[in-house]
């Protein structure tokens, strides 16, 4: 892997996206465990080749059946689904890479169209394919990033059958002298999808690090229209089903014009390259929201993304991450009030206690509602090196017209020397 991929980036300049559609099912991850090797490998040669700007896209790897065991899948997907079992594998546990899950393309068979023994298992397009694997990852951290279409598997009678024309993805054949194409499924087609649009976004944005690729691609992830009954969100936000649905769906699944692009309907501010030193903070400042975005009537959604590089290590017990960044977004403050918080309370501190100690502070001294309350929340974002948070404004909500917006960034140190990062 490492001679491959030095090879590539020092023989072809342009070389920026790594697609790994691979992974050994005898190696799926377990809570607590430790990062696999091929996996910290990964992450290793995207830390040293930070100046390449490599973006690596991961297969979350395929949930093997067994001959004869069609009947069983019907009648027990989706919940099979967060098993033990169907964790991801070696290497979908990077943390640096895009890791990516599969839907359902939500189509039937193209031969057999009146035959009802020919059942699709999924059947509903965004419904995650029947063989797709779930997190979380390493340290709790949400795994796999994103899905997309991989297609789906079709039962007949007791046959499971993962080639059917229609429910899987059409792609070149090996032996094309029978015929060019072939019908097949699997995690492996759903990352190409992201890995392509992470190489539009660098012939879009050519100047871009791999983090800010990362985070355009993560911000523009959506679930899709329909989810399966036993992940959707109900009105009192069940964390446990929320848990469930971040462990398939990830983010959710990209799309190409929402991460090219901002438009009028769907602003993006961009920072990109910003070096934050270890045990140190930056504020950006987001201007009061717009009478016209907080009165038109419809879903509006603000979203933040963050994406870093941080050095990992995959002896490590305590973290695998040596550093890591989390964000917090405050409504109805001063900025100096922010300020004087988080130095008072980074004095003496690298670690990220200070960025706890700064809002437990703040939320004492001005009240909870300062803090506003992104999901998924801010204990399980910092777990990874790839970050989003959002929360949905109704004409309702207060503190968001009248003062500017802090989004404040916190870099802490878990294991990585002083002064090196």
């Amino acid at each position: 892997m490492d001679d491959a991929i030095q090879y590539f980036t020092q023989n072809y300049g342009n070389c920026k996206v790594i697609n790994i559609s691979l992974g050994d099912s005898r190696l799926a991850f377990r809570d607590g465990q430790k990062q696999f090797r091929l996996a910290a490998k990964i992450d290793e040669i995207a830390y040293e080749l930070q100046h390449k700007n490599l973006v690596f896209v991961i297969s979350a790897g395929n949930l093997p059946y067994e001959a004869g065991s069609g009947e069983r899948l019907r009648t027990d997907y989706p919940n099979y689904l967060i098993n033990e079992e169907a964790r991801i594998i070696e290497p979908a546990t990077s943390a640096i890479a895009l890791t990516v899950g599969s839907l359902s393309l939500g189509s039937g068979s193209l031969q057999y169209t009146e035959d009802a023994k020919r059942n699709v298992i999924a059947r509903v397009q965004g419904y995650p394919s029947p063989f797709t694997r779930s997190g979380f990852g390493v340290d709790g951290m949400i795994k796999p990033d994103l899905v997309d279409f991989g297609g789906d598997l079709v039962v007949d009678g007791s046959r499971v059958i993962s080639n059917e024309p229609g429910a899987s993805i059409l792609t070149l054949a090996k032996d094309y002298a029978g015929s060019m194409f072939r019908a097949y499924c699997g995690t492996s087609f759903a990352a190409p999808r992201v890995a392509n649009m992470a190489a539009q976004l660098f012939t879009q944005f050519p100047n871009a690090t791999s983090n800010l690729i990362r985070a355009l691609i993560v911000n523009s992830a959506i679930l899709p229209n329909e989810i399966p009954s036993f992940l959707r969100q109900n009105k009192n936000k069940d964390t446990k089903q929320l848990s469930k649905q971040l462990q398939i769906y990830g983010y959710g699944q990209p799309d190409l014009f929402r991460a090219k692009y901002s438009a009028e309907n769907y602003v993006v501010l961009l920072e990109d390259d910003r070096q934050i030193p270890v045990g140190s903070f930056q504020i950006y400042e987001i201007p009061p929201l717009p009478d016209e975005y907080l009165k038109t009537t419809g879903d509006r959604t603000l979203s933040i993304t963050l994406a870093f590089d941080p050095p990992t290590r995959p002896t490590r017990g305590d973290s695998y991450l040596g550093v890591v960044m989390e964000f917090d977004l405050f409504k109805n403050l001063d900025k100096e009030n922010i300020i004087q918080v988080f130095v008072k309370a980074k004095e003496g501190t690298l670690t990220e206690e200070f960025t706890e100690l700064s809002k437990d502070k703040l939320k004492k001294k001005y009240g909870s509602g300062v803090c506003v309350d992104l999901f998924p929340g801010a204990n399980l974002r910092k777990k990874g090196s790839l970050q989003r948070g959002q929360i949905s404004i109704s004409s309702r909500s207060v503190g968001y017209g009248e003062k500017p917006l802090y989004l404040v960034i916190t870099c802490s140190r878990k294991w990585a020397k002083q002064g090196e990062n």
